[in-house]
Order: C-alpha cells, then structure tokens, then sequence
C-alpha cells in the first residue's frame, strides 16, 4: 500500500508500506518531496515505490557518499560535457572518495568541505609528480566537484542543505593580459612570410578574428565564406581527455565575424592548394558525423588545440619575437581594435562574449587608456578655439 500526505506549501509526504513487523504493525519507508500538486506527488510516489520494491532505496540517512556516488553521475548526464565529466570523476575518484565517500551524506558537515579546500592548498598535493603547490583554479574545481554531488543529494531529497554552501570557493587571481604593441604586431606578420602557409593563416585567425585554440582546431570549410568575407565560429574541440567536439563555444555563444579581405585570399590559396594535393579529407571524430577540417593532417583529423600553443612558443623563439600566450593574440586583437576606435560593443560581439561586460571587466584598463586618449582631441579643440577667440 502506498500513498500521499500533504505537508502543506507544496511539500508532501510519500508513504510506502513494505510488510509488518511481529506485532502487525505496518512498516513503512517515507519521504518528503516537493510537488506542485497532489497529482505531480502521486507520479513521483510512483517511482519512489518502484524504487523500494526493487531493492535499490537506501534511507537519506544511511546513505554513504560512495553509494550516493552513481546515482549524482545519472543526475548530471547531459548536462556536461563529456570533458567535464570526465574531469570530475577524475575528482571524485582521486580526491574525494577516497577520504569522504565512507561517510554518511547527512554526517558531512560545512566543516570537513572547508577543511578539504586547506588541505589542497598545501604542498605536495599535486598528482603528476611536479613541484609546488596545485593552481587556484584546480583548487577551485576539486570544491565545485564536492559542492555539485551535495546539492545533487540537496536536489533529490536526500540531504535537507549543502554544507559546501557554508564554504567560500576559492579566488582565483587574474590572469596577466599581455598584448604585442603595432611595432611587434608589424614584426610578427613579417616572420609569418617565412613559415609555411597553415601557420600563416592559422596565426592570422587568431589575430584578425579573435578566435580561441579550440575554436580554430575546430573550424571546417563550411565555416569559411570569402565571398562576403565571413567566418562562423560555432564549435570547439577539446584535447583535455582526448580530442572531442562541442558544437558550442566556450560561452555558447555562435558567432559570424567579419574578416579582412586578406584573410579571406589566404583562404582561397591554402584551399586551392589542399584541393591540388588532394588533402581535403573527411574526417569522424567519433560523433558518427563527418567533418572537413581546414587544419587538419593528411587523414583529415584536426590540429590539437595544445600543439598550437607549442608551435607558437618555437616561432616567437626561433624570430626573436617576444613571447606572449598564443591566447593572448586574441587580446591583441580586441586592444588593436580599441586602440583604432572601435566601438566596444563591436569587440564584444567579435570576440564572442556573452555580454558587454564582460569585455569592459576584461580590457577595462586599456578602454581607459583610449579614452584619456580621446580627451586630448577635445583639449586640442577647445584650445584652438580660445586661441582664435583672442584674434
């Protein structure tokens, strides 16, 4: 026999009676859910009941962190991406199980997140043998591993309140934007002469378009309109746990950026050029579809997005250029812009953000360069007029 009691503000209990005990008395498992309804209450006793009879319910209260474990990787199934979720077991499985997933869910206390945050803030809790301590954001991804599997467990009813909540995440420090000036801009299109022509145009995406490693790895023919001088960027490819697409972009935002008429021959000569050797190859990445990559090998699988990165520390060596992250083309490429006067909400849509804000907090302090630069045009103005006022 099962059924429902109403708690009262949405909150109803659910009853299921599984025997009696020597003086005949029922035996029953409950729970308290929220429903917006009577009728929402029923289907969910519906599958509370299914679950108890068959074995696999387990009281909130007796419920380990390990044996909660499966069912939070069924709860976040298609809501990650397959390199996250990848990177989150990864997580659970080395950091925290093995301390925490003995423990009962509802005996884990603010106290023991916050004390899981200091212990991997000290040295020699690094995996991979090197020296020093784990980077702030590693950190910061280890709590928001826990803090997902307890507001799981807060989601599904098994846990009344998430003590990682009671824990402040930890900061991350701003990472330092380092941009080429026009002299070493100038400079560095000048070594690209000498290089071969994927790494040309490669370098030169980066440059005029703003675009991520990922993106770039990413981007296939179909992408690439010359005609109207467009490129659509609406996917990235991930080298973290082996090469995977996402159709999105880091902030899910597609985008079609305007190209200068010298990228979009660049692209005519290297598809020309691909089209006579006969290298425009498709390509399955494993998502059963096919894809003709631009930078691709002689298979048609695409350039990893970390192998660009290396090329680009041997090319600035190799020319005496100064070294900056290859990411941080990407930021030359938004303060060439805001140097020239263009509009920030123009950079903002170019580089993909999801707001304007996000630009104005990312490139806040070169805008106020150009501003002061600005005023001087005004300062000009005005003196000139009071001059010709004293004629």
């Amino acid at each position: 026999m099962s059924y429902v009691e109403p708690r009262g503000k949405g909150k109803f209990r659910l009853n299921v009676t599984i025997g009696t005990d020597e003086k005949g008395y029922a035996i029953r498992e409950r729970k308290t859910v929220t429903a917006k309804n009577i009728t929402e209450a029923r289907k969910i006793l519906s599958d509370f009941e299914a679950e108890v009879n068959s074995g696999h319910y387990l009281k909130p209260t007796d419920i380990t962190l390990k044996q909660f474990h499966p069912k939070w990787k069924e709860y976040i199934e298609g809501a990650q991406t397959p390199a996250t979720r990848a990177s989150n077991e990864q997580i659970m499985d080395n950091r925290i199980l093995p301390k925490y997933g003995h423990m009962k869910l509802s005996t884990i206390k603010p106290m023991h997140i916050f004390n899981f945050v200091n212990e991997l803030k000290k040295d020699g809790r690094r995996m991979d043998k090197k020296k020093g301590k784990l980077s702030a954001s590693t950190v910061r991804n280890c709590y928001k591993t826990f803090h997902s599997i307890l507001q799981c467990a807060v989601n599904l009813g098994v846990i009344k309140e998430n003590p990682a909540d009671g824990v402040k995440p930890p900061k991350l420090g701003k990472s330092q934007t380092d941009v080429y000036s026009k002299e070493e801009i100038i400079a560095m299109i000048e070594a690209l002469e000498h290089v071969q022509q994927r790494w040309k145009l490669l370098i030169m995406i980066a440059f005029t378009v703003g675009a991520r490693e990922g993106e770039i790895s990413a981007l296939e023919w179909k992408h690439i309109d010359t005609k109207n001088h467009t490129i659509r960027i609406e996917q990235s490819l991930s080298d973290e746990f082996g090469l995977s697409l996402k159709n999105t972009t880091k902030t899910d935002r597609d985008r079609i950026v305007k190209m200068p008429t010298a990228l979009s021959d660049l692209f005519d000569e290297y598809h020309k050029r691909k089209t006579k050797v006969k290298n425009i190859v498709p390509y399955d990445i494993g998502d059963g579809k096919v894809h003709l990559f631009i930078f691709s090998d002689l298979y048609g699988k695409p350039i990893r997005p970390d192998s660009i990165s290396q090329w680009w520390r041997r090319f600035t060596k190799k020319y005496k250029l100064r070294h900056i992250r290859f990411h941080d083309l990407r930021h030359t490429s938004a303060t060439f812009l805001i140097n020239e006067n263009v509009q920030s909400k123009i950079i903002s849509s170019r580089l993909g953000h999801s707001n304007i804000q996000t630009t104005m907090n990312v490139y806040g302090h070169f805008l106020e360069e150009a501003d002061e630069g600005a005023v001087e045009h005004f300062d000009q103005f005005l003196q000139e007029k009071k001059a010709k006022g004293k004629q």
